[in-house]
Order: structure tokens, then C-alpha cells, then sequence
């Protein structure tokens, strides 16, 4: 389950989606829903199916920035429901939180979805191997690693994940050195691949077939790498499921539980902010 919890605006339904729905769907009324005592309820039914058989659900993100500031409500009562999702309906659950936006020395609390990330078993915090990249992004981390630890499961939840833009002859850093100066581990190795780009970013008329794609090859590596990490964490951390008590979301997991393809037909899927 991917959740588009971008505050400048969600790209998978005009690009991926080749404007498969409209502003009609998404995440933005769920702040009206929320309001309304009906989260949960909404929440269902803005799903939407990311392939054909249904193994893959989306949650479209905003279609206006301006909209960003009326979810600062919700993020808490949402961070609870995907955990629900996760821990008692059987689903992976992967929150886009787009770029990190910064408030004096913490997360913004207004434009980015912050209690996804407090709440998330990973933060996965995309960069590039360019010497641009690591500059713009250690002071990022930074505040990532200490709002974590403060408000989070800790700032080891932290971890790279590194985009090879440049290969090593033309400038382009090595993993372990930036695991070094970052003092975060990096999770995996993401390739440069402009043709899958191009098709999440634009989407296409006759899609190559996704299982080919060099960067979907690896993204579901890292995603298994990943989720290793999570069971890790969670093994250490030794925390029970949440238990729910409202008979309405108990009504939507059961709902979900019940399409969940089995576990084997699944990609493995939170973020910056599983649910990472």
C-alpha cells in the first residue's frame, strides 16, 4: 500500500496514472472526513488500485499545495490507522512524504506529514551519490536523526537510500563513504535509470513491462533489504500490535484483510515517511 503523502503535490495519478482520477480522489478529504468523525471510512474508499489484479493500493496524494496545511490535523489519526493496516490487515505500507521540510531544528509540523515518520519501522531518506547531494542532505539528516530519536523509535530507524546518478570516474561517491560521513547506514543502491523515471514521472501510452526496468529489478531488493531491517527493529523493540477498538476501522481492515492478495504475489512495499 503506497501512500502519496507529498505536501507539494501528488505525481502518480497524472504521470503513472495517466489521469486515471481526479481531484474527486485523494488524500486531501480526508482532512474534511477526519473532521467528521469518518477517517477511517474515507480512507477505504479513496483507495485505488496501482495494476490490474489489485495487489497493489494507492492512496493518490494533493493536487494542490494549498491544500497541505489542512491535513496537519490528520497525520496523527492517519499514522494510527496504517498501522492498523499493517499489523492487523497483512499490508506493506510505503508513505511518499516527498521532500523533507524544515522548522527551525525540527520537521515542519504544518507542511510535512511528521507523525508518519515518528510512527514509521524505517525512514528511508533518498539522496544522490554527487557531492551536491551529500551536502544538501547531511544537515536533513541530521534533523531527521534527532527528531527520531526525540519523537520517534529512535534514530536508528534511519537510513540511506542512494541514487548512482554518477559512476565513481566521474565523480560520483561511494556508498561507505557516505554511510561514513552521514554516520547513517545506506540501505541500497537505487541505479540511474532515465526510462523508468520518465514513466513514473510522465507515465506512457504503451508501458514497457515493469519487471524489466533496471530500477524496479533493485527497487524490490532494497525493498526485501528493507524489510529485514523492519523485522530487526521490530524484534528488538518488542512492541505488540496496537489493538483497535473502534468497530468501524475494525469493519475497513477486515474489509481490506479480505482483498489482500497471499503474501507470495506481493511486492514488498512507508515514507521518509514499511510504512517508511
Amino acid at each position: 500500500m503506497l501512500v502519496e503523502a507529498d505536501a507539494r503535490q501528488g505525481s502518480i495519478r497524472t504521470g503513472y496514472g495517466q489521469g486515471a482520477w481526479g481531484g474527486e480522489v485523494g488524500l486531501w478529504h480526508l482532512a474534511q472526513a477526519h473532521l467528521q468523525g469518518q477517517l477511517a471510512e474515507a480512507f477505504e474508499a479513496h483507495l485505488r488500485p496501482l495494476d490490474i489484479a489489485g495487489n497493489r493500493l494507492l492512496l493518490p496524494g494533493l493536487t494542490d499545495p494549498r491544500q497541505a496545511a489542512a491535513l496537519s490535523g490528520t497525520w496523527e489519526a492517519m499514522s494510527l490507522l496504517l498501522q492498523a493496516m499493517d499489523q492487523h490487515a497483512g499490508y506493506d505500507v510505503l508513505v511518499d512524504a516527498g521532500q523533507v521540510l524544515v522548522d527551525g531544528s525540527a520537521l515542519h509540523s504544518r507542511l510535512f506529514p511528521a507523525p508518519l515518520a515518528h510512527s514509521a519501522d524505517v525512514v528511508l531518506l533518498v539522496m544522490r551519490n554527487t557531492l551536491t547531494s551529500v551536502a544538501q542532505t547531511l544537515p536533513v539528516a541530521q534533523v531527521l536523526r534527532e527528531e527520531l530519536e526525540r519523537s520517534g523509535s529512535g534514530q536508528d530507524a534511519l537510513r540511506l537510500l542512494v541514487i548512482q546518478e554518477l559512476s565513481s570516474s566521474a565523480g560520483g561517491l561511494r556508498s561507505d563513504a557516505i554511510a561514513r560521513r552521514f554516520s547513517v547506514p545506506v540501505a541500497d543502491l537505487l541505479p540511474w535509470d532515465p526510462e523508468a523515471g520518465a514513466l513514473f514521472t510522465h507515465g506512457a501510452a504503451r508501458p514497457p513491462k515493469l519487471g524489466k526496468l533496471a530500477l524496479v529489478k533493485q527497487a524490490r531488493k532494497a525493498m526485501q533489504a528493507t524489510q529485514m531491517v523492519v523485522n530487526d527493529r521490530r524484534r528488538a523493540l518488542d512492541m505488540p500490535p496496537a489493538p483497535v477498538h473502534s468497530p468501524v476501522v475494525a469493519g475497513v481492515l477486515q474489509r481490506l484483510a479480505a482483498v489482500r492478495p497471499p503474501v507470495s504475489s506481493v511486492m514488498s512495499a512507508p515514507e521518509g515517511a514499511g510504512r517508511g
